[in-house]
């Protein structure tokens, strides 16, 4: 029977906060970059993070919606209850510490294109965001942050379409970059870059938090079409960054774009920048707050003092002007394991007969599609930790020969392991 096209619509708002939360300040930063560096020669990224995206936020909704569990609750029945504490711990706190981190430059970046449209009031701007950020989230309605997010959406791909329109290339080329992948010298960290600003940690969670009362096909329309959609906005932030010659920061881009296409391309830049911001800045402490729930199993009164304090740190450090760069740093080396560790886990959730039953299990290929993606998000973590490690330690180059080695034995050990459990049944 298929669902009434309400239904289906419903399912789109929803899921467009999994969108409207990878399309922050660091994603336009990254794309932008790589298209004014290499053109459109990264494009492909954009297409296999986008896909992989999708690959893991149905496997995260897959298990809460087959086995009625959260995440955090799947952990503790498949490892314990005091292994699953400590595996509950490293994971979910790890990626909390992320949302408070990296709320200071969703905050600075919503900030930054109100101060492309409107001057320089940063600091009256930064106060502003954050009142409204807190207002949404103290409502608490789910329905009503989703249909907000939608709006940010829609206002990030219309003002990022209008930059890439202008870029000067054909649609073959698009295609073909889109579909064939080349990694020019030099492009190596910006590819990793691309992928990570798509699969975050926190969306896993985010998306097993609101998938509850959706069934799968209803879930799979909704977030196949929201992931979409915030792949193809993240490419048009590409073919943008085409235009500008070099990027060195957002206001040397928006002249650039002034110079090139007038003054469309300044206005186009800051509704972008602002509608990207500010819904990450949403949507950051609302991933804390689901995890909070889902993992911690947080009582309702107390969620309010999680987003809340991810929201005062990210306000503390954009109204102070300090970047948190030792902080980042550090969560980024974190982080780095996380996002590997959580895609083993739904791995192996998923493959547990036990916790998923036989009308929620995907088909047997999809644990290929799983494992190729496990094997690129580990390249994306240990180069993560690697990057941090060359910076602080002063070494002379990143060792990518290292990760790769790394990242092919354990997703290796976890393809034999998955075989065997399938064998076993």
């Amino acid at each position: 029977m298929k669902a009434p096209t309400r239904d289906k619509l419903s399912s789109v708002i929803l899921w467009s906060i999994i969108s409207a939360a990878f399309i922050g300040p660091g994603t336009v930063t990254t794309a932008a970059s790589a298209g004014s560096q290499f053109q459109l020669q990264l494009l492909w990224a954009v297409t296999f993070a986008t896909l992989a995206c999708i690959a893991l936020q149905e496997v995260s909704a897959r298990i809460t919606i087959s086995s009625g569990l959260s995440f955090g609750q799947a952990l503790d029945k498949k490892f314990g209850h005091q292994k699953g504490f400590c595996v509950k711990w490293l994971v979910g706190g790890s990626v909390v510490l992320g949302c408070a981190a990296y709320e200071a430059g969703n905050i600075l970046g919503g900030t930054s294109g109100l101060v492309l449209l409107l001057g320089d009031y940063s600091k009256t701007f930064t106060v502003l965001l954050t009142l409204i950020a807190a207002l949404i989230l103290w409502s608490g309605r789910g329905k009503w942050i989703s249909t907000i997010m939608t709006i940010l959406v829609a206002m990030m791909g219309i003002a990022f379409f209008a930059l890439a329109f202008y870029g000067n290339f054909s649609f073959g080329q698009v295609v073909s970059s889109s579909v064939f992948p080349i990694i020019p010298p030099g492009a190596e960290l910006l590819t990793l870059g691309l992928v990570g600003t798509t699969i975050v940690p926190y969306n896993i969670f985010l998306g097993s938090g609101i998938s509850k009362g959706q069934t799968i096909p209803l879930m799979r329309i909704g977030l196949s079409i929201s992931v979409i959609i915030g792949g193809l906005i993240t490419a048009w932030i590409l073919m943008a960054g085409t235009l500008a010659s070099e990027f060195n920061s957002f206001a040397d881009l928006s002249q650039q774009f002034q110079t090139k296409i007038g003054m469309i391309g300044v206005i186009a830049l800051g509704v972008g920048l602002f509608a990207a911001g500010f819904s990450s800045a949403i949507t950051s402490p609302y991933a804390a707050s689901i995890i909070a729930t889902s993992v911690f199993d947080t009582q309702k009164k107390n969620i309010v003092w999680v987003w809340a304090g991810v929201l005062t740190v990210g306000f503390l450090f954009g109204i102070s002007g300090i970047k948190p760069i030792p902080v980042i740093l550090a969560v980024q080396a974190v982080n780095g394991l996380i996002l590997p560790l959580i895609t083993y886990f739904l791995i192996i959730i998923v493959n547990d007969s036990s916790l998923i039953p036989v009308s929620g299990r995907h088909a047997a290929w999809y644990n290929a599609v799983l494992i190729l993606i496990l094997g690129c998000v580990l390249v994306l973590g240990f180069n993560n930790i690697d990057k941090v490690l060359v910076t602080v330690f002063k070494l002379n180059e990143p060792h990518l020969l290292i990760v790769f080695a790394l990242s092919g034995i354990i997703s290796l050990y976890t393809a034999i392991k998955v075989m065997r459990r399938a064998a076993s049944k």
